[in-house]
């Protein structure tokens, strides 16, 4: 988790356009149902009440802002949004957090009901955490197409090394580590799913589609 310079955005961007192998053809979801379909959760095994959210470390800078609002367009143009930690003074690196990259014509409704015409647009807010790698999205119920899904990307290199809090960084930490992934939190039942993951370790990064709009955090 040592800092390093933001090296490979274009791998990150390359995310954004590219679909999931294991996703499903179907552009729609059920209403109602908990979304858990082939290619989003990795397995049913992979869920549970409790999850090991990663922590900010004390030592890193604090976030360019903690709350942002963009808009996604049906049938529309493409968005994207980043945000980065704040440099140390004359320093010029810049050192990721997140990147959320909405394709063109990737919006489709609200809760499986064909509310939005072509040529509409809606809100969106992301708030993140101050401490723990958690993003909440909304509005909530807001969908998204499965074959042109959303790519989430976020960095870890300014998490808290200590992973399990036990006061020493050492090879369960980096065991740990090697299982950190985006989960979701099934308001449904109230359960954090684990999503199929598109890693870039090389980059301290986790990514994956997103199908819906919820909580989302990175976590082991």
């Amino acid at each position: 988790m040592m800092r390093r310079p933001w090296l490979s955005l274009a791998i990150l961007l390359a995310l954004g356009g590219c679909q999931d192998a294991a996703a499903p053809a179907n552009d729609q979801y059920r209403a109602g149902s908990r979304l858990s379909v082939q290619g989003e959760l990795s397995s049913a095994s992979n869920s549970s009440t409790q999850v090991h959210i990663l922590q900010q470390s004390p030592t890193a800078p604090p976030l360019e802002t903690y709350q942002l609002s963009f808009w996604a367009y049906k049938q529309g143009k493409a968005s994207t949004v980043t945000v980065n930690y704040q440099p140390a003074a004359g320093d010029s690196l810049v050192q990721p957090f997140l990147r959320f990259h909405v394709p063109r014509n990737s919006l489709q409704d609200f809760a499986g009901v064909d509310s939005l015409q072509k040529g509409d647009s809606v809100a969106v807010t992301l708030t993140i955490d101050p401490v723990a790698f958690s993003v909440d999205f909304e509005p909530s119920g807001l969908l998204f197409s499965t074959s042109l899904s959303p790519t989430l990307a976020i960095c870890y290199e300014n998490a808290d090394p200590d992973l399990n809090g036990d006061g020493f960084v050492d090879a369960t930490d980096e065991l740990q580590a090697q299982q950190l992934a985006l989960w979701y939190h099934d308001v449904n039942d109230s359960r954090w799913l684990r999503l199929l993951p598109k890693n870039v370790t090389s980059q301290a990064c986790v990514a994956a589609p997103l199908y819906h709009f919820s909580e989302y955090a990175v976590s082991w």
